[in-house]
């Protein structure tokens, strides 16, 4: 009964886990390169949850550099105005 308490097991678990560790190196790159995808895709999504296909028009679709200009919702094939002024044309 003594073998089985909390305290050898954990103390033969955490040996075996470092001698394993210690052989195969390679699986702790591995752990650690999936780590850092799985924060960075994260993060990715975090910073990019504004959808700009959301119909109920809460914060999405646009560029963050005006956030001054109102949000239009345009019907498909309608854009806004080119920045650049066309010409006029005179008679």
């Amino acid at each position: 009964m003594n073998a089985f308490s909390p305290k050898i097991v954990l103390k033969e678990m955490s040996e075996t886990f470092f001698h394993y560790i210690i052989q195969n190196p390679d699986y702790l790159i591995l752990v650690a390169s999936c780590a850092f995808l799985v924060s960075y895709f994260i993060r990715w999504v975090l910073k990019n949850g504004n959808n700009s296909d959301d119909e109920d028009g809460g914060g999405g679709g646009g560029s963050s550099e005006n956030d001054d200009d109102p949000v239009l919702d345009l019907p498909p094939g309608v854009c806004l105005p080119k920045d650049k002024p066309e010409p006029e044309l005179t008679a």
